[in-house]
């Protein structure tokens, strides 16, 4: 049997505090320093931002679902929805990455854990007779057999591997926020695709309306020519916005069909699938406005935000462990095993071997290279930081955007809601002037024509509406987020 000296835990650890000690002593004269490298970023604090008129004034909502895109009431939106979810090749790279990442988290997470290994070698060769070889190998040919089991383990008595390791879980939290991003901004395109291709419509049905008119304008122009009453000067200045008229409902087909192949690409599908997208019947009954302590908690449920601040945080681990390198550091190492001049001898008690021990590593001098990379995970901090703080500038600004136009919006409806009702009332009064003979047909159709301009532009400004509202939820995070992970995610 092998005979080993005996080694409890208050052992091995009482031997390391001595040997670390003694490091630290040697490591104090070394010439390795971390001084004067230190982080210059620091993060904003989202309650110190101003908000602004438009986010103080704005009235209270719920925060959004992650399914925030059925207030449309559009069932077809919906399946596009779905279809891009599951299969574009954006979110699904984007998850690919989440697994890159995760798979480097295990890898570090690995450095932390005991390394316990197995090795055999069989090696035919000639033996010197001028070393300690003994006979009858010695001048010899024979084989040189070695059976072992090793154990390695990194003390990390300072916690740098931890450090490294607790940072790339933050990073692979990070990429699975990113995910979210990347599908908030997708559902978000989809959508405003989505409204672009209900406007383009109504607008059609418009420009065909106008069309009718100007054939009705030629129609009596011709009329009147022939009877003597008019020219031909006449007839040609009512025809030329013919070809216009035709060219606008042209362009306006051919913004339908890109909106089409738009919508399919972004639901991962080829441009033949668009060209089953049938007329939108969206409509829209949410209100504009914020949930409350917006600042406080955008910072918690927007992805994008939240990765950002987990990259800062990974960044700060990271420098954490770069700071541990100065410090010296033990690796207790072990193995057991047979090693033999051929077989006959490998299996047995004469041929065994073992031995256990420490490694020591003393930063005295590296020629300034965990300076340098201290200095680097200092920089990434920096970097990070200002990130973050862009991130949760724009985040604000992107609410406030949203808002703005939202309030504005409403208000140019209203105005327009009124000019279109008295266009309306306008054109009813020439209908009933015609009819009673007190007025010419042309009237009625100057009146139905400013009734179609005030409709255009309606239907433009309710297509902004609908666009917002779609703004709005992605700038408060889209739902992708829930209030459990907000609430585990303080500010900074």
């Amino acid at each position: 049997m092998f005979k080993f000296h005996k080694f409890n835990r208050s052992t091995v650890i009482h031997t390391a505090r001595n040997i670390t000690a003694a490091a630290g002593m040697i490591s104090l004269v070394g010439c390795v320093s971390m001084s004067g490298i230190n982080p210059k970023a620091k993060s904003t604090q989202a309650v110190t931002l101003k908000s602004g008129q438009a986010i103080a004034s704005a009235s209270h909502i719920e925060w959004p679902k992650v399914d925030w895109w059925k207030a449309y009431h559009d069932q077809q939106l919906d399946a596009l929805i779905d279809k891009a979810v599951s299969d574009s090749p954006t979110l699904r790279m984007a998850q690919s990455r989440v697994n890159l990442v995760q798979a480097y988290a295990d890898s570090i997470h690995a450095e932390t854990l005991p390394n316990i290994g197995g090795d055999a070698s069989a090696v035919r060769q000639r033996f010197t007779e001028l070393q300690f070889i003994p006979p009858p190998s010695a001048g010899n040919w024979d084989w040189d057999n070695k059976m072992t089991a090793s154990i390695a383990y990194d003390l990390d008595l300072w916690g740098r591997q931890e450090s490294i390791w607790n940072a790339s879980v933050n990073e692979t939290n990070a990429s699975k926020l990113e995910v979210q991003q990347v599908k908030l901004e997708l559902v978000n395109a989809v959508t405003r695709s989505y409204v672009q291709l209900a406007m383009e419509y109504q607008l059609r049905d418009l420009a065909e309306e106008y069309l009718d008119e100007v054939k009705q304008r030629i129609a009596i122009k011709q009329r009147s020519m022939k009877a003597g009453l008019g020219t031909e000067m006449e007839v040609i200045e009512a025809e030329t916005p013919l070809p216009l008229t035709r060219a606008k409902i042209e362009a306006i087909d051919e913004h339908i069909k890109l909106l089409r192949n738009q919508l399919a690409a972004l639901s991962g599908q080829g441009p033949g699938a668009g060209d089953s997208i049938t007329r939108p019947t969206m409509t829209l009954e949410a209100s504009a406005g914020l949930p409350d302590t917006l600042q406080a908690n955008l910072v918690g449920r927007r992805p994008d935000v939240l990765a950002h601040r987990l990259h800062v945080e990974a960044a700060q681990e990271n420098i954490e462990g770069a700071k541990k390198a100065f410090y010296p550091n033990i690796n207790l190492m072990g193995f057991i095993g047979f090693q033999a001049l051929g077989f006959g001898q490998l299996l047995s008690t004469a041929a065994g071997i073992a031995g256990a021990g420490p490694a020591i590593s003393l930063p005295i001098f590296d020629g300034g290279r965990r300076r340098g990379n201290l200095s680097a995970k200092t920089a990434s901090y920096d970097i990070a930081v200002e990130n973050y703080n862009t991130v949760l500038v724009k985040a604000l600004q992107d609410v406030s955007d949203q808002l703005v136009i939202m309030q504005s919006n409403r208000k140019q409806i209203q105005e327009v809601d009124m000019a279109l009702a008295s266009a309306k009332k306008a054109h009813h009064l020439a209908e009933v002037s015609y009819s009673g003979g007190l007025s010419n047909y042309q009237h009625v159709l100057d009146t139905n024509n400013i009734v179609i301009h005030q409709q255009e532009i309606r239907t433009q400004l309710q297509a902004v509406r609908l666009d917002a509202y779609a703004g709005l939820m992605r700038a408060l995070g889209g739902g992708t987020v829930d209030e459990t992970t907000a609430k585990a995610m303080p500010l900074p």
